[in-house]
């Protein structure tokens, strides 16, 4: 009895301490780059603690802003709290999935009530919508320029994907001749030549010389203001080796820190937490845009110029569509962005359509963490940056691997494949890649500099330092159970796993195999010294990647002062179009010019300035 008392009191200790352990709750919503988890921990009712994951988001903006927003939710006990600025599209997958998480917990907090504030009218010389890169550089532009500004932007902060961005473009600089004297190696000439020939001549010549001639111009007005610039070791890209160094960094300078101190002492006017809605021309020619404040209040500002800054429509899923198609889609990996509103407001206002691109840039899995929530970096550091065997859902190669050499070139290749491809590596492979005896294990990776890979000598290597094979073994069984990747015990398997027919792999393997053995590709002339890794012997690695879609490119057309145009190529007297909105720069798939997107984002916004200031003062 004395047994059976003792077992009954131990079982209830155990359902109270049960009791107390904390039960947990979890959702997800979409965020800029990826899936947002919310995580809620649960004690007597009460919210004891929160996490959040989205390791596919933008490190410095969205993976920044989550701790921040996990505090302020666990605080206030409730998913409603304010975006953080520059993530408002994470902080709203954060809000979204925290509400499910709630609901599922059985957490009551009731919604805050929309209140709408005060309608307001305001005036300008010059409005730029869209505080991004661009924008942020066309206000301080034109108010040095004389012109009185106000910005609307839609987040709570300055730069948006400028705040992400590297470095960018630039020929004749002062930091070129710092380091190279007057021999660059190349000039503008050679650059703009460059640029116009991968449009295959159909992009806009005027505006691709506009930027050509005035990127150095661009990397002087960053340093008069402040902002620390530098410029890059070595191309970050292997394809660009041997050109002259046109890469000019800012990297953890902050360079919107210090705009926005200029922003202050010109006058500009910036209403954050505000969208702009509509633009309509009003009787005197001037322009007048409605907008929807932070407090759903109306703000209309009548402007004799407009600059539009707002970044294209990656955000936009139905313009992502049009310029993808429908199956590329669905099967890409695109990150968000802006939502279009921009582009729409032109076309209203009698822009003409311009080609519509996407940025494609890389090819990575789906599957972005490792169950204790790490980032996959070996597996496909190594498989996607690795000229070794790939192949199409037919089972066939579709390319020279050695396009690997610049991202953009070999990620258009794979979106040319339906919007995703698979990398093949047997055994012997991964062995030779965790052989800390090789001087040189065959891998190597972009942006080097970036990853700060150093070799024995502590100088900048491309290459990578033997990587341990158990992390790449855990990393495959992410892979594998995400549908991403499969260990196969045989080609017949590995075909079963991409969909296609065993014996064209098989024959696509052995050709390949031939072709490494000989030094010679006689099917796409891949590099003799990248004809390395032959696939003979199993298990074979099996990676699925998707192609990168980093956001959009495109709009409306411009001349070279950045005039938006009508079909009939007619200027549009007063608006203005920058950055990511303009079509011409680069045609058919994103230039495979390193820093290409910043400069024309930077340059664009401060010429528009200066020409939006003269046009509105005159």
């Amino acid at each position: 009895m004395k047994k059976i008392v003792s077992l009954i009191l131990s079982l209830a200790l155990l359902a109270l301490c049960a009791g107390a352990l904390a039960d947990t709750f979890a959702a997800t919503a979409a965020g800029f780059g990826g899936d947002v988890t919310v995580t809620l921990s649960v004690e007597d009712g009460k919210l004891a603690g929160v996490e959040i994951a989205g390791p596919a988001e933008t490190e410095a903006l969205g993976g920044a802003a989550m701790p921040v927003l996990a505090d302020e939710i666990l605080a206030a006990q409730s998913p409603y709290v304010d975006a953080v600025a520059g993530a408002s599209v994470t902080s709203a997958a954060v809000v979204a999935a925290a509400e499910q998480a709630f609901a599922a917990a059985g957490l009551t907090v009731n919604k805050p009530e929309e209140v709408k504030g005060e309608d307001e009218n305001a005036a300008a010389d010059v409005v730029v919508i869209g505080m991004g890169a661009s924008g942020t550089f066309a206000a301080v532009s034109a108010a040095e320029n004389g012109a009185k500004v106000i910005g609307i932007e839609m987040t709570n902060g300055l730069g948006g994907m400028g705040n992400a961005a590297q470095g960018m473009f630039a020929i004749d600089s002062v930091l070129q001749h710092e380091r190279y004297g007057d021999d660059l190696g190349s000039d503008e000439q050679y650059w703009f030549e460059h640029i116009f020939d991968r449009t295959q001549y159909l992009g806009n010549g005027q505006l691709i010389r506009m930027l050509v001639r005035e990127s150095k111009n661009t990397v002087q007005y960053v340093l008069d203001h402040d902002i620390p610039m530098f410029l890059s070791a070595q191309p970050q890209q292997i394809a660009h080796f041997g050109e002259t160094i046109v890469y000019h960094r800012w990297n953890n300078a902050q360079p919107f820190v210090h705009m926005a101190e200029y922003l202050d002492s010109t006058g500009v006017d910036v209403r954050f937490g505000t969208h702009a809605d509509k633009l309509e021309k009003a009787e005197d020619g001037t322009w007048n845009i409605v907008c929807t404040k932070a407090d759903n209040g109306t703000l209309t500002v009548n402007a004799k110029a407009v600059i539009m800054a707002t970044g294209s429509f990656a955000g936009n899923e139905a313009m992502m569509r049009e310029a993808l198609g429908d199956d590329v889609y669905e099967a890409a990996f695109v990150i968000g962005g802006c939502d279009g509103t921009g582009l729409q407001m032109l076309y209203s206002a009698g822009a003409a359509k311009g080609e519509l691109l996407t940025m494609n840039h890389g090819v990575g899995p789906r599957a972005a963490s490792t169950p204790d929530g790490g980032a996959i970096k070996v597996a496909t550091q190594l498989t996607m940056n690795t000229p070794c065997l790939w192949v199409n859902r037919q089972g066939k190669r579709f390319m020279n691997e050695d396009l690997l050499k610049d991202t953009v070139e070999f990620s258009s290749a794979v979106l040319a494949q339906g919007g995703y491809a698979y990398t093949i590596v047997d055994e012997a492979t991964v062995d030779r890649w965790a052989d800390a005896t090789q001087e040189n294990t065959g891998s190597w990776i972009h942006y080097w500099d970036q990853n700060g890979m150093l070799d024995e000598n502590g100088e900048h290597t491309i290459y990578h330092a033997p990587i341990s094979k158990e992390d790449f073994l855990a990393d495959f069984e992410v892979l594998s159970a995400s549908g991403d990747g499969i260990v196969a015990a045989t080609i017949e398997e590995a075909a079963a796993f991409i969909g296609c027919d065993p014996e064209t792999l098989a024959a696509t393997v052995e050709n390949y195999n031939g072709y490494v053995k000989a030094g010679k590709d006689d099917e796409f002339f891949k590099s003799a010294e990248d004809l390395l890794w032959t696939v003979e012997q199993g298990p074979f690695y099996v990676t699925k990647g998707y192609n990168a879609v980093l956001g959009a490119l495109g709009g409306v057309n411009a001349t070279d002062k950045l005039e938006v145009l009508t079909a009939k190529d007619e200027i549009i007297p007063g608006l203005y179009a920058t950055g990511n909105n303009l079509s011409g720069i680069s045609v058919a798939a994103y230039g495979n010019v390193e820093g290409v997107g910043l400069s024309t984002a930077l340059t664009t916004g401060r010429m528009a300035g200066v020409n939006a200031a003269a046009y509105a003062t005159k």
